[in-house]
């Protein structure tokens, strides 16, 4: 991807197919990055997966009987 420095004035005073041009550019790289961010997102929630734990069943107490006084 090319790099684009065009200040916010400059954008006012394009021509219009060099403005949808430019927008266009900002979109595939926002497209990317939210790729590469929700790659990054779904790697580190499975790096720590919390259903496996919740499927643990608890263990049973056993029944203790309490000898009367």
């Amino acid at each position: 991807m090319e790099k684009l420095h065009v200040q916010p004035s400059e954008l006012d005073q394009l021509p219009y197919y060099e403005f949808e041009y430019i927008v266009s550019i900002y979109n595939d790289i926002l497209k990317e990055r939210k790729g590469q961010e929700t790659e990054s997102y779904e790697r580190e929630r499975d790096k720590y997966n919390m259903k496996g734990m919740t499927d643990m069943k608890m263990p049973k107490m056993p029944s203790i009987k309490i000898p009367k006084i």
